[in-house]
């Protein structure tokens, strides 16, 4: 009569863990550690729940800064002496850029 193996809690974790690896099968993992893959999925249901209980959340909220809201700008290139000068200006200020424009046209 052949006796039954006993494995540790850790190893059964880290066997489901080797498993639960993307790409990894239970036969694979099976074969690698010469345990029948029935016995392994045995330990799934156990372990799995365990692992996710021990391991970091899957979803890790974070605080980010409050977006602004992105305005339309005009690039106006302006050749003086020169030497081209390019002004990035919000569309949402047309008389302010008139001004700016009469200004440096002075």
């Amino acid at each position: 009569m052949r006796k039954r193996s006993s494995y540790p809690t850790s190893f059964k974790a880290q066997v489901v863990q080797e498993c639960l690896q993307p790409g990894a099968t239970v036969s694979s993992v099976a074969i690698s550690h010469g345990i029948n893959a029935n016995v392994i999925r045995k330990w799934m249901p156990l372990y799995r729940d365990q692992l996710a209980t021990t391991s970091l959340p899957a979803f890790v909220p974070l605080k980010t800064a409050p977006k602004r809201p992105s305005e339309a700008s005009a690039i106006i290139e302006l050749l003086m002496a020169g030497q081209l000068i390019t002004v990035k200006w919000p569309t949402s200020d047309p008389e302010g850029c008139a001004q700016f424009i009469r200004a440096v046209a002075q």
